[in-house]
């Protein structure tokens, strides 16, 4: 009796266990189709290449999510849980959950804003430092495009005054100044009222972004470093190939590859730009004396980027303890959200950076010229020493 009742519930089982294995097949293959496609996906190559996934790159950077891999993995490997810096917090799965469905962060007000907000998760500007009050409601802002003809036309019509003496470029420089979008002005340095930002723009080197490379160049030269200042109307080089302000790194491009074939010991590229922030946000009262603030962009679309945020952060580190509150900070931008590489491919010391903003005066850029220059005399006299020593 007790054999055929076990023979009954065995039969009962055999046509359940028959309907559940197809479907867990079903779900086991699912599964790893779908870890494939996301690896595949993931893939910098196919991100770069073919297109990109905002929520794929937001998911597979995730620090709840690499925590969670590496807990997995020391699991396996009990050595690798010593050679983290610190203890490792695992997210809880209701947390992590949350993240991977929604690509929201609860402890970052950038996701919640990009998931609110239309249009704000096409800025992937990332704050690498930030500087006295910058967060997400204070990024870097690029002016507008300025129309080539019209502002080539105002150079046409301005009286020609007597030109200056061509100065010669010292065959040692290590310094090499230029302004890919030359054209940037302030509106205390020129003539006309400029009511928007995108009416801040000049072929006049005396409004223009030129004016502040001057500075910065007269102010190295003063510490005794070498510097080439490049003075490229870049409007009307671009204007002449019939190209637009998109274009405008490639004709830096071209200028900083005929400097180096001219002049192999230049080490450091500085290309000076000005932001279109108003004055609340881009001046700073140091000590008595007004400064307009400045900020560094690092491309990061670059195998070598971070050699240059890295040389831009010991530069920001040094203006705020000398100048405290003079930077806003560095930003990263990646090929979304700007150009990408701004030419620091060429050198490790490359540098872009925004100094004021359309509504800084004379005098607060001409301080910030001299507090910029009197930090990096600091880190171009270290370097010198270092080689000097390293020749003996």
């Amino acid at each position: 009796m007790k054999w055929k009742m076990k023979n009954k519930v065995l039969n009962r089982k055999k046509p359940m266990d028959r309907q559940i294995r197809p479907l867990l097949m079903r779900f086991y293959i699912f599964l790893l189709a779908f870890i494939l496609v996301i690896s595949l996906l993931s893939l910098p190559v196919f991100q770069n290449k073919v297109f990109h996934l905002n929520s794929i790159e937001q998911m597979t950077s995730s620090e709840s999510i690499t925590n969670m891999l590496l807990t997995a993995m020391s699991t396996e490997m009990p050595e690798l849980e010593h050679s983290f810096e610190s203890r490792i917090e695992l997210p809880s799965l209701s947390t992590l959950a949350f993240e991977i469905t929604t690509g929201i962060k609860p402890t970052e007000l950038s996701t919640i804003l990009g998931k609110g907000l239309p249009g704000f998760d096409r800025y992937s500007t990332e704050i690498y430092v930030a500087g006295e009050g910058t967060d997400y409601s204070t990024l870097p802002i690029e002016s507008p495009p300025p129309d080539f003809d019209e502002l080539l036309k105002d150079e046409e019509s301005t009286p020609k005054e007597e030109p200056e003496e061509p100065k010669d470029q010292p065959k040692n420089a290590s310094v090499f100044i230029y302004h890919s979008h030359s054209w940037e002005a302030f509106r205390p340095l020129m003539d006309e009222d400029a009511e928007k930002p995108s009416d801040s723009s000049s072929v006049d080197p005396k409004e223009n972004i030129l004016h502040v490379g001057s500075m910065i160049s007269k102010e190295l030269e003063q510490h005794g470093i070498p510097t080439i200042h490049d003075q490229t109307n870049i409007a009307k080089a671009l204007n002449a190939k019939g190209l637009q302000w998109s274009d405008s790194y490639k004709a830096s491009k071209d200028i900083l590859e005929t400097a180096t074939t001219k002049h192999n010991e230049l080490e450091y590229f500085i290309d000076v730009h000005r932001d279109a922030a108003g004055r609340d946000v881009t001046t700073k009262k140091i000590n008595g004396k007004s400064y307009a603030r400045l900020y560094f962009i690092v491309g990061k679309e670059h195998k070598d980027y971070q050699k240059n945020r890295e040389f831009m952060k010991k530069l920001n580190t040094k203006l705020e303890e000398k100048y405290p509150g003079i930077s806003r900070g560095i930003f990263v931008k990646d090929k979304y959200d700007g150009n990408g590489v701004y030419n620091q491919n060429i050198s490790e010391k490359a540098i872009l950076i925004e100094v004021g903003g359309i509504d800084n005066t004379e005098e607060e850029l001409k301080n910030t010229a001299k507090a910029f220059a009197d930090v990096f005399s600091e880190f171009y006299d270290g370097a010198v020493e270092v080689d000097a020593k390293s020749n003996e």
